[in-house]
């Protein structure tokens, strides 16, 4: 495009709170990424970056740092067909005026369709990232209707698709003949401050496939082991997430936290002696690497992108066994060695491989590629 700057616009209306520190309900991995992806990429001059975020009480457009904000659409999952059709309509029109090279999404939307259908009329290119594996897997597709065929028709027109993981590019392959471009999750840290480990620390939203009840069953089961639990909700959740902070507080062992700032986040990660992720299915979590950058070791029931927790020793899988869990908990808080080389390995693997610095430039040569 000879001297002229390359134009990308990133759509995750819900990243919103990332730019402004809004205190959040919800910790979402995909937009976090979006907000660190868009803030680096943003400081190299070749690119002109958007964002395209939810409707608050914001100007229509606002400057972070090298980004141009511009006031878009807020996502519901309860939407109707009608304010779908709505808001579909408002996001090209945006697209429209704003011209954009390149458009980024993410997550699991008919948006991405949309956005295909918009760069197939005006001649532009689309990179979606996989958000979570049950995104490229046939199984969320199938059971969303029209939703789901439409995602998936922009999924499979889209000139890039990129995966965390080596199951989800498995999955673009063998579901949707797509040849995924493996692009893991960044993270921008430091070396940590030396603080006295404490608590075994659980974050993560009120849904169903994070399984939080589990880890108040973990820490009934441990009354000796101080355990904290961060877990904020939203409005349509707040039955389940009551009854489990009804149930939290029953333990004296167990500290139940609403909400944390994202930037506070990271000193309940500094004071933990291991980190414990219950969910049936992830893509790759960001709490893994907020937890790897604090230098503390990680036990998963079930979920191990790519066998890394196993293969660099950054902690302990328990293969979906529950007792499992019990046991190497109380094993590996008790082991101040063994908690130390752990996190030292969960450190160095995301040094190694999740480095934002490094990571980015891979994604600048994609969208160059491109245009």
């Amino acid at each position: 495009m000879g001297n002229q700057k390359i134009k990308v616009c990133f759509f995750s209306p819900a990243s919103y709170p990332y730019f402004k520190n809004i205190p959040q309900t919800n910790f979402g991995g995909a937009e976090f990424q979006m907000f660190l992806l868009s803030s680096e990429i943003a400081k190299n001059p070749e690119f002109e970056i958007y964002f395209l975020t939810e409707k608050q009480k914001q100007k229509r457009t606002e400057t972070y740092e090298n980004i141009i904000l511009v006031r878009s659409i807020t996502m519901n999952s309860d939407d109707g067909m009608i304010a779908k059709l709505i808001k579909s309509l408002h996001y090209f029109l945006i697209l429209i005026k704003l011209k954009p090279d390149v458009i980024i999404t993410t997550t699991f939307n008919p948006i991405v369709g949309i956005t295909a259908f918009y760069k197939k009329i005006f001649k532009k290119k689309l990179i979606h990232r996989s958000a979570n594996d049950v995104d490229t897997d046939m199984s969320r597709i199938k059971r969303s209707g029209i939703s789901g065929k439409i995602f998936k028709y922009g999924l499979e027109h889209a000139d890039v698709v990129l995966s965390q993981n080596q199951y989800q590019k498995k999955m673009l392959a063998q579901c949707h003949s797509i040849k995924g471009v493996e692009f893991k999750n960044v993270f921008s840290f430091n070396n940590p401050k030396i603080i006295e480990k404490k608590h075994v620390l659980w974050v993560g939203r009120t849904v169903d496939f994070k399984q939080p009840e589990l880890f108040i069953k973990l820490a009934h089961c441990l009354p000796e082991i101080q355990f904290v639990m961060i877990c904020p909700y939203h409005k349509k959740d707040f039955k389940q997430w009551y009854k489990l902070k009804s149930e939290a507080e029953k333990l004296k062992n167990l500290s139940f936290i609403e909400c944390v700032q994202f930037n506070e986040i990271l000193s309940y990660f500094n004071e933990a002696l291991v980190f414990i992720n219950t969910s049936d299915y992830e893509g790759f979590p960001n709490t893994f690497l907020q937890a790897a950058s604090t230098k503390t070791p990680i036990i998963s029931l079930n979920v191990n992108p790519d066998n890394f927790i196993s293969a660099y020793n950054c902690g302990i899988f328990c293969e979906n066994n529950f007792e499992k869990l019990i046991q190497e908990t109380k094993a590996l808080v008790l082991n101040k060695d063994d908690l130390r080389i752990k996190g030292e390995n969960a450190f160095n693997y995301l040094s190694e491989n999740h480095n934002i610095k490094k990571n980015i430039k891979n994604l600048e040569e994609i969208i160059k590629h491109l245009t």
